[in-house]
Parts: C-alpha cells; sequence; structure tokens
C-alpha cells in the first residue's frame, strides 16, 4: 500500500510572475500576518499535510544568480520562521516547513529559531535549510563573499552545482550542528520543582562541541528539547551537488522530474549520494 502525502509550497501570491495581478489575488495583504493564516488554515481545512514557506535573504529575481530592476513583479518578503510562529498556535494538525538561509546566518540561531518553533506549534515543525548562492546577497553582511555566477552558468544546472560545492558542503555541518543541539538537553532535563528550587537538571545538558572548517559549536542549546525531538529536515534538489546534500543532510527530498523515466533516474542518483 503506497501512502500519498500532500503538500503546498506558498510563496508570496504564487508562484506565476504575475498572480499578484489575478482578480482573486490580495496583494495590499501581501505582507500582514492575517494573508499566510488564511492560507495555512484553507491548506489544513484540505487536510494537507504541510505547506513550506519560501524565504531568501535578497528581494526576488527573475534572474537566478542575480537581482533585477524589475517592478511588475513582487519584491519583499516576510521573515518565514516568524510567518511559521505566527500561524502555528492557530493551526492543530498542519506541518509548518520554513525556509531559512545557511550561508550567512549563524547555525546556533537557525536551530533555536526551528526549536522554538516546534515548541510554539507542538511538535509540527520543519525545516528546509537553502544557501545563498547569489553575490549580491553576500553584501548584506559583509563577512563574506560568495561565486559571481555568469548567465553561462545557470543555463546548466551541474556547473552551477560544481560552483556551489563548497557552500553545500557547509550547509551539511550547519544542518548536523542543528540536530546535535536540538539533542543537546535531554527529554527530562526540565524539573521545574519549585519545592526544591530546581529547575533543571544540569547534568542533563550536554554541549555538542562541533569544529569544522566554517565555524565551531560549543553548545548546548538554550531552548529545550524541542517536542518531536528532531524536527522535519527538507530540502529542494535539481542537480547532482544537491542530491548529495539532501542524501547526507535531509530526512525529506523534493525533487522536479520531468517523468517517470526522469523520476527514475533522480532516485537513482539520490541512491548513489547516500
Amino acid at each position: 500500500m503506497v501512502t500519498l502525502h500532500l503538500a503546498v509550497a506558498l510563496d508570496g501570491a504564487g508562484w506565476h510572475p504575475a498572480a499578484w495581478r489575478a482578480p482573486d489575488a490580495r496583494p495590499a495583504e501581501l505582507f500582514s500576518a492575517g494573508y499566510w493564516v488564511d492560507l495555512v488554515t484553507e491548506a489544513e481545512r484540505g487536510l494537507l499535510d504541510f505547506v513550506t514557506l519560501e524565504d531568501a535573504l535578497g528581494q526576488q529575481s527573475a534572474a537566478f544568480h542575480r537581482p533585477d530592476e524589475r517592478t511588475d513583479q513582487v519584491r519583499g518578503g516576510l521573515d518565514a520562521v516568524l510567518v511559521a510562529a505566527r500561524v502555528a498556535p492557530l493551526t492543530r494538525h498542519i506541518g509548518l516547513v520554513p525556509t531559512t538561509n545557511v550561508t550567512h546566518t549563524e547555525p546556533f540561531h537557525v536551530a533555536i529559531g526551528i526549536a522554538t518553533l516546534d515548541h510554539a506549534a507542538r511538535g509540527r515543525a520543519g525545516w528546509r535549510p537553502q544557501i545563498a548562492s547569489r553575490a549580491a546577497d553576500a553584501r548584506h553582511f559583509g563577512r563574506r563573499t560568495t561565486p559571481q555566477l555568469t548567465d553561462e552558468d545557470v543555463r546548466d544546472p551541474e556547473s552551477i552545482a560544481a560552483r556551489l560545492r563548497p557552500l553545500f558542503a557547509e550547509a551539511v555541518d550547519v544542518v548536523e550542528v542543528a540536530r546535535r543541539l536540538w539533542d543537546s538537553w535531554e527529554d527530562d532535563a526540565e524539573i521545574r520543582d519549585t519545592a526544591t528550587g530546581r529547575f533543571v537538571d544540569r547534568a542533563k545538558l550536554h554541549a555538542v562541541d562541533f569544529e569544522g572548517p566554517h565555524f565551531s559549536v560549543r553548545g548546548p542549546s538554550i531552548t529545550p528539547r524541542p517536542p518531536q525531538g528532531q524536527p522535519l529536515v527538507a530540502s529542494l534538489a535539481h542537480a547532482s551537488t544537491p542530491y548529495e546534500f539532501a542524501a547526507h543532510a535531509s530526512d525529506l527530498v523534493f525533487v522536479t522530474p520531468h517523468g517517470p523515466a526522469d523520476a527514475r533516474r533522480v532516485l537513482a542518483e539520490l541512491d548513489v549520494a547516500v
């Protein structure tokens, strides 16, 4: 028996560049909490398993690798984790899977954000880690540079993946750190005994002591263990290097095959990458 899981990816007014101009669109409400609450609660009424929420560290662009100057498409967005946290207490069953950048943000900060969301959602949080591939996004932070992709690069997904391989390798470490931080509090570490004055059992909080080429993280987390223990980690993959990242770091992989034969090819690549 095959179990079918259904989800919806939420991004602005919709995936089509002109979706915000549709008669039933609500462009004036895109940056309001109510807009997103309405979308997710409708998805929950439709019995979907989860929603994903897109995010980025730069404004949207019609070009994959650089900003544009267009004014006829939606530009701007809200923080996906904060939107999910707003929606969480107003929903009961649906999973909430925000996207967060892992190239220009600290693993510790990302980990406690997703753990906090899982507490707010009572065990329904997921996470889609995403690299920031655009050189322009790095300039928002000024701490590092990322390779400037060319028009020729973007015509070949494998070329892009090869140039961005170091960012995907770093992303694997980010996920590993997050998982260790989520486990750094044991399930019964919180005592909350007012009579004895003991709120926590310090012996059940553990340093993660991660040392890698990009960062080191001591731990433990400041956020108690998420209700799920380990929130679901999802990734979107289109080429070989992202497939490797997905195989090593993700619980759930979104792929975009062009037919049954292509789906078999993609799944075979994922199997090899494991």
